[in-house]
């Protein structure tokens, strides 16, 4: 090889050779002493070889054994993720067989900050992995490659899932109006008089099909309630729903309690009412458990509607009881539509107390009349008839005639006053039947005049059910548990009642077209069932609008 004499001459002047390191200047400096090579120079650089790397696995263009630590500047931008390669300073790395890059102030983000960055920059892979957030070397969040993300859990169900293990999972808290997830702009709900909202400490819209805007569960070992409302200014919870079409009718609020265990005691129940209220004396309000209103000016309204279907022995569609607050000065009870023993009768109103009616009088205040009760069930009936020579007949309305029992042990009874007869001799009754009856003078008389009558015959409805028959003690007292002194003598067990046909089997409309959509079938091979849509029944109110 051959030099030039000058050029090694320059080299020489240039460079200063110690023991142990080199140092290249043009001072005469000697190196510094913890460094193999030492450069210096005012205005000039340090140019390391400059070659086009085709990936970050593959060592070309570099040829040889490969050394670790081994500093080049790429040039090229090559390569598919994630061994791609673009133009900056790699070292070789023996333990992975690879090109690693060193990153610079605009590749890498900084501990302490960032400064210049652009809406082009980010944080995060370019290839399908996930982000892993640690801290003690413990993973506390990772954001998913498909873009879920996991706060203490992993891998994610729902876009965000957060596991706190046995602490409060999300808090959120704002000394304004908002929360997590807060929402401090307004935001109006309703129709005809709409209601603004400036905020919300939890909001949560969704616009999308078959999509929740909020679910709250519990369950394993849970033992608080899956939600709770609470305030101390205004309502708690309040539910608005608008858009209900003939095609959907959808209520207010839903409630369902699913249970099919066995030896389950007390009450089960979809929903309830409490109110604790009217401790101090004085207090001129009304506590009212539950209060329905339906305010529907060109539709038939109907304020509480109950309904139940069982073939338990109880089965009302409701059920009032009172007292005093200790319960000690009276308890009044009463079932309402339905029956109260096995389903063998059937009963408006089964009771304790007087059935009454209120007239609101202008000379003589606010009265009450009281129906008269029987030991056992009868229909009245009263006419006049014109008794001619001392005979008359009364024929019964067939109407009446249809409805009632008229045989030897229930004879219709009759009982006949003469108006305007003073020298009338009396009257017998005979040829007594299910369509009318003779009246006849005593004493062969031969009087022509008025009378009045009164009759009293046994209805068909609940015939059999005899006189002074069991009845059923509070609803939150079984039949099972009752005591001995409670049972009556005249037990309707294994009783053979008369009981009418259903509504709809006499008349023979379809129950499943009649029943308005969201209602409750009454009767037939969906009874019991809810109508979501039309032709389209469910055991319960679907979470999604029907289709």
């Amino acid at each position: 090889m051959r030099f030039s004499t000058p050029a090694v001459l320059l080299f020489l002047c240039a460079t200063t050779a110690q023991a142990q390191n080199i140092g290249i200047n043009l001072t005469g400096l000697a190196p510094a002493a913890s460094a193999m090579l030492d450069v210096e120079n005012a205005n000039k650089g340090m140019l390391v070889p400059r070659v086009a790397l085709t990936a970050t696995d593959a060592v070309g263009p570099i040829t040889g054994a490969m050394a670790n630590s081994l500093l080049v500047y790429n040039t090229a931008t090559a390569g598919a993720a994630p061994t791609n390669v673009t133009p900056g300073f790699y070292y070789y790395e023996t333990a992975t067989t690879s090109w690693q890059p060193i990153l610079n102030g605009v590749k890498g983000w900084s501990t302490a900050g960032n400064n210049g960055v652009t809406t082009s920059n980010f944080l995060g892979s370019i290839n399908a992995a996930d982000l892993i957030f640690k801290t003690t070397n413990l993973e506390r969040m990772r954001i998913i490659a498909g873009g879920k993300v996991g706060i203490g859990v992993s891998p994610t169900l729902a876009q965000l899932e957060v596991n706190s293990g046995a602490g409060d999972a999300i808090y959120g808290y704002s000394a304004n109006v908002g929360g997590y997830l807060g929402r401090e702009t307004n935001f109006t709900i309703g129709v005809g008089s709409p209601q603004v909202l400036f905020g919300a400490g939890v909001y949560a819209s969704n616009p999308a099909a078959s999509y929740t805007s909020v679910f709250a569960q519990s369950t394993g070992t849970a033992t608080v309630a899956a939600q709770v409302n609470y305030s101390t200014v205004w309502m708690a919870s309040y539910n608005l729903v608008e858009n209900s079409t003939a095609g959907f009718n959808p209520p207010g609020l839903y409630s369902q309690l699913n249970i099919n265990n066995i030896g389950l005691g007390g009450n089960q129940m979809a929903m309830r009412g409490f109110l604790n209220r009217g401790t101090i004396n004085g207090n001129p309000g009304f506590a009212i458990g539950v209060d329905g209103t339906s305010v529907s000016q060109k539709e038939d309204a109907i304020g509480v509607q109950g309904y139940a279907a069982s073939n338990a022995p109880l089965n009302v569609g409701g059920y009032f009881d009172a007292s005093n607050y200790t319960g000690s000065t009276f308890y009044g009870y009463a079932y309402v539509g339905g029956t109260t023993n096995g389903g063998l009768t059937t009963n408006k109103i089964t009771g304790t107390g007087t059935v009454s009616e209120i007239i609101p009088t202008a000379d003589h205040g606010r009265i009450t009349l009281t129906c008269p009760e029987s030991p056992e069930y009868w229909y009245q009936d009263y006419g006049s008839v014109l008794m001619i020579n001392g005979h008359a007949h009364v024929a019964l309305d067939p109407i009446l005639s249809d409805i009632i029992f008229v045989n030897e042990e229930n004879p219709l009874r009759v009982f006949c006053t003469p108006v305007d007869l003073l020298e009338f001799n009396g009257v017998a009754v005979v040829n007594r039947s299910s369509t009318g009856f003779d009246l006849v003078e005593l004493n062969s008389g031969s009087h022509s005049g008025t009378l009045d009558y009164q009759l009293v015959a046994k209805p068909r409805t609940n015939y059999g059910q005899g006189r002074f028959s069991q009845a059923p003690g509070p609803a939150w007292l079984k039949s099972d548990q009752e005591p001995i002194s409670a049972k009556a003598a005249n037990q309707l067990k294994d009783r053979k009642i008369f009981r009418w046909p259903a509504d709809w089997e006499v008349y023979g409309y379809d129950l499943d077209k009649v029943t308005p959509i969201g209602g409750t079938v009454r009767g037939g091979p969906h009874a019991g069932m809810f109508k979501v849509a039309e032709g389209v029944f469910m055991d319960h109110m679907p979470l999604e609008r029907p289709k």
